[in-house]
Protein backbone atom coordinates (compact mmCIF):
# COMPACT_ATOMS: atom_id res chain seq x y z
CA UNK A 1 0.00 0.00 0.00
CA UNK A 2 1.15 3.56 -0.66
CA UNK A 3 2.57 5.54 2.21
CA UNK A 4 0.92 8.87 2.97
CA UNK A 5 1.50 11.40 5.72
CA UNK A 6 -1.65 13.16 6.92
CA UNK A 7 -1.86 16.23 9.12
CA UNK A 8 -5.19 15.89 10.94
CA UNK A 9 -6.40 19.00 12.75
CA UNK A 10 -9.21 18.20 15.18
CA UNK A 11 -10.90 21.54 15.72
CA UNK A 12 -13.90 23.29 17.17
CA UNK A 13 -15.51 22.86 20.57
CA UNK A 14 -15.82 19.98 23.00
CA UNK A 15 -15.19 16.26 22.52
CA UNK A 16 -17.70 15.19 19.86
CA UNK A 17 -15.36 16.04 17.01
CA UNK A 18 -12.29 14.26 18.31
CA UNK A 19 -14.16 11.00 18.93
CA UNK A 20 -15.32 10.83 15.33
CA UNK A 21 -11.88 12.01 14.13
CA UNK A 22 -10.24 9.06 15.88
CA UNK A 23 -12.82 6.72 14.32
CA UNK A 24 -12.03 8.18 10.87
CA UNK A 25 -8.30 7.74 11.50
CA UNK A 26 -8.79 4.08 12.45
CA UNK A 27 -10.75 3.48 9.25
CA UNK A 28 -8.09 5.23 7.15
CA UNK A 29 -5.47 2.85 8.55
CA UNK A 30 -7.67 -0.15 7.77
CA UNK A 31 -8.01 1.02 4.17
CA UNK A 32 -4.33 1.88 3.85
CA UNK A 33 -1.90 0.50 6.47
CA UNK A 34 0.80 2.79 5.02
CA UNK A 35 -0.97 5.92 6.28
CA UNK A 36 0.88 7.98 8.89
CA UNK A 37 -1.29 10.44 10.81
CA UNK A 38 0.02 13.31 12.92
CA UNK A 39 -2.34 15.45 14.96
CA UNK A 40 -2.78 19.10 15.85
CA UNK A 41 -5.46 19.82 18.45
CA UNK A 42 -6.25 22.01 21.44
CA UNK A 43 -7.82 21.05 24.74
CA UNK A 44 -9.86 19.06 25.60
CA UNK A 45 -9.39 17.09 22.35
CA UNK A 46 -5.62 17.05 22.81
CA UNK A 47 -5.89 14.91 25.94
CA UNK A 48 -8.18 12.37 24.24
CA UNK A 49 -5.79 12.05 21.27
CA UNK A 50 -2.83 11.56 23.60
CA UNK A 51 -4.71 8.88 25.57
CA UNK A 52 -5.40 7.08 22.28
CA UNK A 53 -1.60 6.81 21.73
CA UNK A 54 -1.77 8.91 18.59
CA UNK A 55 1.13 11.06 17.37
CA UNK A 56 0.35 14.51 18.70
CA UNK A 57 2.55 17.34 17.48
CA UNK A 58 4.17 19.26 20.38
CA UNK A 59 3.03 22.52 18.77
CA UNK A 60 -0.50 21.60 19.87
CA UNK A 61 0.30 23.10 23.25
CA UNK A 62 0.33 26.56 21.63
CA UNK A 63 -3.22 26.30 20.24
CA UNK A 64 -5.99 28.51 21.56
CA UNK A 65 -8.70 27.10 23.84
CA UNK A 66 -11.98 27.57 21.95
CA UNK A 67 -13.98 25.59 24.50
CA UNK A 68 -13.03 28.08 27.24
CA UNK A 69 -14.11 30.90 24.93
CA UNK A 70 -17.51 29.23 24.55
CA UNK A 71 -17.89 28.69 28.29
CA UNK A 72 -17.04 32.34 28.95
CA UNK A 73 -19.60 33.53 26.38
CA UNK A 74 -22.42 31.11 27.23
CA UNK A 75 -25.31 32.10 29.47
CA UNK A 76 -27.60 29.38 30.82
CA UNK A 77 -28.67 27.49 27.68
CA UNK A 78 -27.74 30.03 25.01
CA UNK A 79 -24.58 31.14 23.28
CA UNK A 80 -24.42 34.62 21.78
CA UNK A 81 -22.53 34.45 18.49
CA UNK A 82 -21.14 37.97 18.74
CA UNK A 83 -19.94 37.49 22.30
CA UNK A 84 -18.25 34.21 21.40
CA UNK A 85 -16.67 35.74 18.29
CA UNK A 86 -15.08 38.52 20.34
CA UNK A 87 -13.63 36.13 22.89
CA UNK A 88 -12.40 33.59 20.34
CA UNK A 89 -10.41 36.01 18.16
CA UNK A 90 -7.14 35.50 20.04
CA UNK A 91 -7.59 31.71 20.07
CA UNK A 92 -8.20 31.68 16.29
CA UNK A 93 -5.11 33.79 15.67
CA UNK A 94 -2.96 31.46 17.78
CA UNK A 95 -4.31 28.44 15.91
CA UNK A 96 -3.53 29.95 12.50
CA UNK A 97 -0.07 31.02 13.66
CA UNK A 98 0.61 27.50 14.95
CA UNK A 99 -0.65 25.95 11.72
CA UNK A 100 1.67 28.22 9.75
CA UNK A 101 4.60 27.15 11.92
CA UNK A 102 3.75 23.45 11.57
CA UNK A 103 3.33 23.73 7.79
CA UNK A 104 6.77 25.29 7.48
CA UNK A 105 8.38 22.72 9.78
CA UNK A 106 6.85 19.42 8.67
CA UNK A 107 5.92 17.89 5.33
CA UNK A 108 2.59 16.14 4.76
CA UNK A 109 0.64 14.83 1.76
CA UNK A 110 -2.87 15.64 2.93
CA UNK A 111 -4.45 18.14 5.32
CA UNK A 112 -7.68 17.14 7.07
CA UNK A 113 -9.53 19.68 9.19
CA UNK A 114 -12.60 18.91 11.28
CA UNK A 115 -14.50 22.21 11.53
CA UNK A 116 -11.27 24.19 11.41
CA UNK A 117 -12.94 27.38 10.23
CA UNK A 118 -10.00 29.61 11.14
CA UNK A 119 -7.67 27.46 9.01
CA UNK A 120 -10.14 27.49 6.13
CA UNK A 121 -10.36 31.30 6.24
CA UNK A 122 -6.58 31.64 6.49
CA UNK A 123 -6.08 29.45 3.40
CA UNK A 124 -8.66 31.52 1.55
CA UNK A 125 -6.88 34.77 2.36
CA UNK A 126 -3.35 33.38 1.98
CA UNK A 127 -3.35 30.50 -0.55
CA UNK A 128 0.45 30.18 -0.22
CA UNK A 129 -0.12 28.54 3.19
CA UNK A 130 -1.66 25.54 1.47
CA UNK A 131 1.04 22.87 1.16
CA UNK A 132 -1.18 19.89 0.25
CA UNK A 133 -4.73 18.93 -0.71
CA UNK A 134 -7.24 20.01 1.92
CA UNK A 135 -10.23 18.01 3.16
CA UNK A 136 -12.72 19.90 5.34
CA UNK A 137 -15.28 18.20 7.58
CA UNK A 138 -18.57 19.88 8.58
CA UNK A 139 -21.56 18.82 10.66
CA UNK A 140 -23.71 21.92 10.23
CA UNK A 141 -24.20 24.55 7.53
CA UNK A 142 -24.70 28.26 8.16
CA UNK A 143 -24.77 30.58 11.16
CA UNK A 144 -27.80 31.75 13.13
CA UNK A 145 -28.08 34.75 15.43
CA UNK A 146 -29.20 33.82 18.94
CA UNK A 147 -30.70 37.21 19.79
CA UNK A 148 -32.38 40.21 18.21
CA UNK A 149 -29.19 42.23 18.57
CA UNK A 150 -28.70 43.88 15.14
CA UNK A 151 -24.91 43.61 15.39
CA UNK A 152 -25.13 39.87 16.00
CA UNK A 153 -27.56 39.49 13.09
CA UNK A 154 -25.19 41.44 10.85
CA UNK A 155 -22.29 39.26 11.99
CA UNK A 156 -24.25 36.09 11.19
CA UNK A 157 -25.26 37.47 7.77
CA UNK A 158 -21.68 38.42 6.88
CA UNK A 159 -20.51 34.97 7.97
CA UNK A 160 -23.20 33.30 5.86
CA UNK A 161 -22.32 35.48 2.86
CA UNK A 162 -18.71 34.29 3.10
CA UNK A 163 -19.80 30.68 3.74
CA UNK A 164 -22.11 30.50 0.73
CA UNK A 165 -19.98 32.59 -1.61
CA UNK A 166 -22.55 35.35 -2.01
CA UNK A 167 -25.69 35.61 -4.11
CA UNK A 168 -24.78 32.94 -6.67
CA UNK A 169 -23.46 30.40 -4.19
CA UNK A 170 -19.83 29.78 -5.10
CA UNK A 171 -18.10 26.50 -4.17
CA UNK A 172 -15.56 26.42 -1.32
CA UNK A 173 -12.34 28.02 -2.56
CA UNK A 174 -9.50 26.13 -0.90
CA UNK A 175 -11.28 22.88 -0.01
CA UNK A 176 -10.39 20.06 -2.42
CA UNK A 177 -12.96 17.79 -0.81
CA UNK A 178 -15.75 18.72 1.60
CA UNK A 179 -17.38 16.08 3.80
CA UNK A 180 -20.58 16.48 5.79
CA UNK A 181 -21.02 14.16 8.76
CA UNK A 182 -24.72 13.33 8.52
CA UNK A 183 -27.51 13.32 5.95
CA UNK A 184 -29.04 16.08 3.76
CA UNK A 185 -32.01 16.25 6.13
CA UNK A 186 -29.63 17.41 8.87
CA UNK A 187 -29.12 20.68 6.98
CA UNK A 188 -31.78 23.35 7.44
CA UNK A 189 -33.97 23.70 4.33
CA UNK A 190 -33.85 27.50 4.34
CA UNK A 191 -31.66 30.29 2.93
CA UNK A 192 -28.34 31.36 4.44
CA UNK A 193 -29.97 34.80 4.58
CA UNK A 194 -31.77 37.40 2.50
CA UNK A 195 -31.03 36.81 -1.21
CA UNK A 196 -28.52 34.07 -0.32
CA UNK A 197 -28.73 30.43 -1.51
CA UNK A 198 -30.71 27.69 0.21
CA UNK A 199 -28.49 25.90 2.75
CA UNK A 200 -29.53 22.34 1.95
CA UNK A 201 -29.32 22.86 -1.81
CA UNK A 202 -25.88 24.44 -1.42
CA UNK A 203 -24.68 21.49 0.68
CA UNK A 204 -26.09 18.95 -1.79
CA UNK A 205 -24.22 20.70 -4.59
CA UNK A 206 -20.81 21.06 -2.98
CA UNK A 207 -20.56 18.65 -0.03
CA UNK A 208 -20.23 14.87 0.17
CA UNK A 209 -22.71 13.44 2.70
CA UNK A 210 -20.98 10.53 4.41
CA UNK A 211 -23.50 9.54 7.07
CA UNK A 212 -22.49 9.36 10.73
CA UNK A 213 -19.06 8.58 12.14
CA UNK A 214 -19.16 6.71 15.45
CA UNK A 215 -16.36 5.80 17.81
CA UNK A 216 -18.31 2.63 18.67
CA UNK A 217 -20.41 -0.03 16.96
CA UNK A 218 -24.11 1.05 17.12
CA UNK A 219 -25.15 -2.60 16.71
CA UNK A 220 -23.87 -3.26 20.24
CA UNK A 221 -26.70 -1.07 21.57
CA UNK A 222 -29.52 -2.50 19.45
CA UNK A 223 -30.72 -4.82 22.25
CA UNK A 224 -32.79 -2.48 24.46
CA UNK A 225 -33.18 -5.00 27.27
CA UNK A 226 -29.41 -5.51 27.45
CA UNK A 227 -28.78 -1.75 27.53
CA UNK A 228 -31.37 -1.28 30.26
CA UNK A 229 -29.90 -4.06 32.36
CA UNK A 230 -26.39 -2.67 31.94
CA UNK A 231 -27.56 0.74 33.21
CA UNK A 232 -29.58 -0.70 36.07
CA UNK A 233 -33.00 0.20 34.64
CA UNK A 234 -36.00 -2.08 34.85
CA UNK A 235 -38.79 -2.35 32.29
CA UNK A 236 -41.13 -0.11 34.27
CA UNK A 237 -39.14 3.12 34.08
CA UNK A 238 -38.66 4.96 30.78
CA UNK A 239 -35.08 5.26 29.58
CA UNK A 240 -34.35 8.59 27.88
CA UNK A 241 -30.95 9.27 26.35
CA UNK A 242 -30.12 12.95 25.82
CA UNK A 243 -27.25 14.48 23.89
CA UNK A 244 -26.00 18.04 23.55
CA UNK A 245 -23.31 19.45 21.29
CA UNK A 246 -20.30 21.50 22.33
CA UNK A 247 -19.32 19.18 25.19
CA UNK A 248 -18.78 21.18 28.36
CA UNK A 249 -19.81 24.46 26.71
CA UNK A 250 -22.78 26.31 28.14
CA UNK A 251 -23.29 23.90 31.04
Amino acid sequence: MTSMRILFISGSIGLGHVRRDLAIARQLRRLNPGVEIVWLAGEPARQVIAEADETLLPESAALGDETSSVEDAAEKFSLNLMSYGRRAQSAWKRTVSTFEEVSAKYSYDLLVGDETYEIDMALDKRPELKKASFVMIYDFVGLDAMSRNPLERLMAYRGNWAWSGGLRGKPPTQEDLTHFIGEPEDVADRPFGLWLPNRREYARRYYHFVGYAFGFDPAEYADKAKVRAGLGYDEERPLIVCSIGGTGGGS
